[in-house]
């Protein structure tokens, strides 16, 4: 960082998309859209350590707030894949709107949120049950969603706008 210069290129699945660092700072978890898998990097050693099975065709994810589930939105197939890191399983497949892209995790892990850009819908999925509860319709194209620290707001990105719900 203190040359805010780039210090290597890493060679990691077709199509990334998603990444995100685990709980505990020492992994980095890689959505490899075209290649149908989650790869693990070692940030340590900036190598490919493992896979996770994501779905076909995985955009983007969020972990849960205790880092032991992966939640991935499958555009192709219009679901959301919950995965078990520690078991390296998936744990349920829910069915959502169309294109599902952005996601999210309440901060109490109690809700997973996914947008659909068709659909033009966030859907609240239950992370106990793994079921579909609510519904709420946004803008058009919603592609990222984040809830606020306290869990009381959660925020959208359509293509255009930036909401609030």
């Amino acid at each position: 960082m203190d040359t805010m210069e780039v210090t290597d290129t890493i060679e990691v699945g077709d199509r990334p998309r998603g990444i995100e660092i685990s709980k505990d700072g020492t992994q980095l978890y890689i959505c490899a859209s075209e290649s149908d898998t989650v790869q693990i990097m070692d940030l340590a050693t900036n190598t490919i350590v493992g896979e996770l099975p994501s779905g076909e065709d995985p955009e983007l994810f969020a972990l849960s707030p205790d880092g032991k589930r992966l939640y991935i939105a499958n555009e192709d197939d219009a679901l959301m894949t919950v995965v078990d890191i520690p078991g390296s399983s998936v744990i349920a497949q829910v069915e959502v709107g169309v294109e599902p892209e952005g996601v999210a995790v309440s901060p109490d892990g109690k809700m997973a949120i996914i947008t659909s850009e068709t659909s033009n819908m966030a859907h609240w999925i239950d992370t106990e049950t793994n079921q579909m509860v609510h519904n709420t319709l946004v803008d058009a194209r919603p592609r990222y969603a984040t809830f606020t620290p306290d869990g009381k707001q959660l925020w959208s990105v359509q293509r255009l706008a930036v909401r609030c719900r």
